[in-house]
Order: structure tokens, then sequence, then C-alpha cells
């Protein structure tokens, strides 16, 4: 039941509270996961069988672009500020004296609620259902020292490389599955006009999916939520400028490991090099984004440039299902029907274009709003009370 009025003083972050740098790495990952999302949202790449058409060379440099840059860096960003987050309410409990287990639980469940339904309605390659069931995990290290989270982030990335291996690699994988077209069937309701059709094959296929998603990507999922605890408990966010020089190490450090090892994972066909690649490559590439971001930040141009980003992070939840409502639209049959019919380049253009349009739309409704929409409902039902919507005057 939800009540109008606080029944206990635990209440989400105001926005005077908020570390801004934050929103904008939030910001910023909403347009990467956007970027690689949208391949699975224009043809069924993502779907074990699928054979690539003959490219075109700028599709080729595009769908390369894509997998050295963006193919997961920005998951990786997530779950490191997912991390991070969970150790910033941790701390706001007990500095209150409550236990955090009094309400985090029930956050994760409403996660995991919009998660299954994003993967039936709209995008089955959903994340929020992992990053629910992995949160549980999460508590069960939040009065750990800092040296086992190392040391167990350091353990679930070996084994998400191990499981990679045993898929055959980031490239591997794509085997069909016997006795059925699963390419077919995809083709089948997202060219038709059915919007039951695209549910109907979204529910049965995201058991599937959330299966792939769990064993390719959980290690790496479950160290970056360690690896952001720590940060969060070490403030290293919250006294930002004094980290400068830290930051300033990490990007040249990061870009060679990730400009190497992303080449392992792009151009290499052999299964644990590429898999290496990925598992190393990702995440180095990423600390190169945050490192530059928050150095930018620092800077008083740079956080003016970079306010509108932070506008997109603040209501990172509902800007990401956003992008899968447009590209549902966008690609299905019974919208637009551009199902396979947009390359690489294309869907480049897609994406700017989208993520544009989210950043004066977040803008205008933080201008009246509190929250976004979806996070809104998802702080109302956690704290068991009815949140301030409206901006009064």
């Amino acid at each position: 039941m939800l009540h109008s009025q606080p029944n206990n003083n635990i209440h989400p972050v105001s926005l005077t509270e908020r570390m801004q740098i934050l929103d904008i790495l939030r910001g910023f990952a909403v347009f990467g996961i956007l970027a690689v999302n949208i391949g699975g949202f224009a043809a069924p790449v993502f779907f074990p069988g699928y054979v690539s058409p003959e490219l075109t060379w700028y599709d080729k440099l595009a769908e390369t672009l894509t997998l050295f840059f963006a193919e997961g860096k920005f998951y990786t960003i997530f779950s490191f500020l997912f991390g991070l987050g969970f150790s910033v309410q941790l701390a706001r409990a007990e500095t209150k004296g409550k236990d955090v287990r009094s309400f985090y639980p029930r956050r994760l469940w409403v996660l995991f609620a919009f998660g299954i339904l994003h993967a039936v309605f709209l995008w089955i390659g959903d994340i929020l259902r992992l990053y629910a069931l992995l949160g549980f995990a999460l508590l069960a290290f939040r009065k750990r020292s800092n040296k086992t989270l190392f040391i167990w982030a350091g353990i679930f990335l070996a084994v998400g490389f191990l499981l990679l291996v045993v898929i055959g690699g980031p490239h591997g994988g794509g085997e069909e599955m016997p006795g059925m077209d699963v390419i077919a069937m995809a083709r089948q309701a997202y060219n038709g006009n059915s919007v039951l059709s695209v549910v109907i094959f979204q529910f049965f296929s995201a058991f599937i999916s959330f299966a792939v998603i769990a064993f390719t990507q959980g290690g790496t999922v479950m160290a970056l939520f360690l690896l952001g605890l720590l940060a969060g408990r070490m403030k290293f966010f919250g006294q930002l400028g004094e980290h400068r020089a830290f930051f300033a190490k990490a990007i040249p450090l990061g870009l060679l490991a990730g400009l190497v090892f992303n080449a392992l994972f792009v151009f290499v066909e052999e299964p644990w090099l590429s898999s290496l690649g990925f598992t190393i490559g990702a995440p180095a590439l990423a600390a190169v984004y945050v490192s530059g971001l928050s150095l930018l930040s620092l800077k008083e141009g740079g956080a003016k440039l970079l306010a509108p980003i932070g506008k997109v992070g603040r209501m990172a939840l509902s800007n990401y299902v956003l992008q899968s409502v447009a590209c549902s639209i966008l690609f299905n049959g019974y919208g637009f029907g551009l199902y396979e019919k947009i390359g690489a380049a294309g869907l480049w253009g897609i994406t700017f274009a989208i993520y544009l349009c989210q950043i004066p739309l977040s803008s205008w409704w933080l201008s009246r709003f509190q929250f976004g929409p979806l996070e809104w409902v998802w702080r109302s039902l956690t704290y068991r009370e009815r949140q301030p919507f409206l901006i009064r005057p």
C-alpha cells in the first residue's frame, strides 16, 4: 500500500544531495546502450544461426566501430554505477540507523518486474532482470572488507572470461538451435503487423535471452557491482577533485590497454584470445570514458556542456525504456517496418537522432517533474509511499 505521507525516514536522494557526475555518466551510458542495442532491434543479429549479409565498406566500418568502442563498454559503466549507487544507499541507511534490507530487496523486485515487462513487450535483450537478481548477491557483500571486494571482483571477472571461452568466445555461440529456426520465427514476428505476434514471440524468447545474458555477462556485471561498491565506500566520486591525478593517469593507461585488447576482441577469432580481449578491453575503455568525463566535469565550461547529458541520466531508466519504444515503432512491422532494411551506418544515424531528441525531452520533463515517470514508480513502490512528483513553485 502506498502512503501519501512519509512513514519512515528513508527516502530517495534529494536533488541537492545528488552527485552530478553520476548522472552525467548514466546519461552518457544511455547513449552507448542504444548504440549497441539498436542492432538487435533492426535485425536478428543476436539470435543463434544468424548470418550477416554482405556489407558495404561503410556499413562494415560502422559495425567495426560499434564493436571496438561500444560493445560491452556501456553496460560495464552501468554495472559500476549500480554498485556505487548501492553503496550510497547503504551509507544513507546506516546514517539514519536503518537496515538496508528493510527496503533494498523490494527495490530489486520492482526492478525485476520492470525487466520482465520490458523483455516481453519491448526488448528481449533487457538487462534489468540480471541487475535485479545479482543485486541480491550484492547485498551479501555489504559488510565485507575492501580487500575481499577487490579479490572477489577479480574472481568474477575470471569466471566471466572462462564462460566466454566455453561458448566459443564473444563471436561464438551462433549455431542454430536444433529443430528450431529462430531466425525465421523472428522475421515472421517482427515483419508482421501484429503486436500480439511480437509479444508472444518475445514472451518465449525472453527466457532464452535471459539465460544467455546471465551466462555471458553475469560475471562481468557482478565484478563491476563490487568495484562500484568499493568506489562508493572510498567516496571516489563524492570527492572528485581530490582524484584528478588518478583520472589523468587512467586515461593513457586505459586507452593503451583498451586499444590493444579490443583489437584482440574485434579482429581475432581464437576464442580464448577474443574472450581475453573483451574481458579486459571493455572495462579499460569504459575507464577511459569515465575518467575523461570526470575531468571534463571539473571544468566550469565542461560542467555546463555536460549538464544536458546529466538530465538524461537523472531519468536513465525511463530513457532506456523509451529507446525501446522508439526502436520497436521504427523497426517492427506494426510501425515503420524497417526491420533488416537499415545498415550499420544508418543505425548510427538513428542512434544519434533518438538520443538528441532525448536530451531536450529530459530537460523539459525535469523542469516540471521531480523524477522520470518510471523512476517515480520505482521509488514509490520501493519506499511504500507516494513520492512527490510535480515541481511546485
